[in-house]
């Protein structure tokens, strides 16, 4: 999905809102707010996924900043509250019959995906008791987009399957729903980032998670970035997306990204993910934050370079 005319102000309020988190400066505020615009005003198109001016300006901030991992602080507690509730649905969902056990798992998926410090609101104030509490009433909310039993089918018995996680404290829940896919699939890879952007997991949330102890291989799937980077995702990425027969992409980032190049994909792809505004929604003819769970389809004759090579 490439960006839209709002999607220039969205970007500019997320990485201020960050730059009030991070700093009590107003200085490096107002550094972070002019550098920001200048790159804004200089770069952004509509030619190009809205993950990449993310990315940008994200980067930005933390040079600005001097600080190679903004937001620790929230991204270490949103991994110890997931990790917390994980082990408690995991228990919950333990005895449930195949189909169930793999609906449920796969909706608290998403429900996890609302563990986004960056737009959630709630600062983490909330005690585990209360998030678990939103989190059950995700779950227990019909699913906006619904194909869950076509991803079931697809899932069960797959060859090799390529799981793109999202961010910190949500990965907990990837966890659980990779060790599900896992029981029926032939071998299951996770890409992890190399460097922190926003609340993006990277390589050492996965070891705080439990990642490797689900997965067959845990990959670099790049540097830095808002979601996969069709530009700048590593070698084994490319090649994982080459190989999969069936690939997974958790949150809005990596929507953009796998709808943007769907056609380049050999393999099938799901999207799981809360939308987190209405530009999103209205792709799926609807409004406000929905959750989603849908099978991507190759648009027959779109453009787009193979994983072979980078656009």
């Amino acid at each position: 999905m490439k960006a839209r005319t709002g999607c220039f102000e969205c970007v500019l309020d997320d990485v201020l809102g960050g730059a009030r988190l991070e700093t009590d400066s107003p200085a490096l505020r107002e550094q972070v707010r002019s550098e920001v615009l200048a790159y804004l005003n200089d770069t952004f198109a509509l030619d190009r996924e809205p993950s990449e001016f993310i990315t940008g300006v994200h980067r930005i901030l933390k040079r600005v900043l001097g600080r190679e991992m903004p937001f620790r602080a929230l991204r270490d507690k949103c991994n110890t509250i997931g990790v917390a509730l994980v082990a408690r649905i995991e228990r919950d969902t333990d005895d449930l019959p195949d189909r169930e056990r793999f609906q449920q798992r796969l909706r608290w998926a998403i429900a996890g995906n609302e563990l986004d410090f960056r737009t959630v609101g709630a600062g983490y104030e909330m005690s585990e008791t209360e998030i678990h509490a939103r989190l059950s009433d995700s779950v227990a909310r019909p699913l906006a987009v619904d194909q869950t039993d076509r991803i079931y089918t697809l899932l069960r018995g797959a060859g090799h399957v390529l799981y793109i996680p999202d961010n910190v404290g949500e990965l907990a829940f990837d966890r659980l729903f990779i060790r599900e896919i896992r029981r029926s699939c032939r071998s299951i890879t996770v890409p992890l980032r190399g460097g922190p952007i926003t609340s993006d997991a990277v390589l050492a949330d996965g070891d705080t998670c439990g990642i490797p102890a689900v997965a067959d291989r845990v990959i670099l799937a790049g540097p830095d970035t808002l979601g996969i980077s069709w530009r700048e995702m590593s070698v084994e990425l490319r090649e994982e997306i080459a190989a999969a027969d069936v690939v997974v992409g958790k949150g809005q980032a990596n929507y953009y990204v796998l709808t943007e190049h769907r056609a380049a994909i050999p393999g099938q792809v799901v999207s799981l993910l809360r939308t987190k505004c209405d530009i999103v929604s209205g792709e799926f003819g609807l409004t406000g934050k929905v959750s989603v769970a849908t099978v991507l389809e190759r648009v027959t004759g779109a453009a787009s370079s193979g994983p072979g090579a980078p656009r």
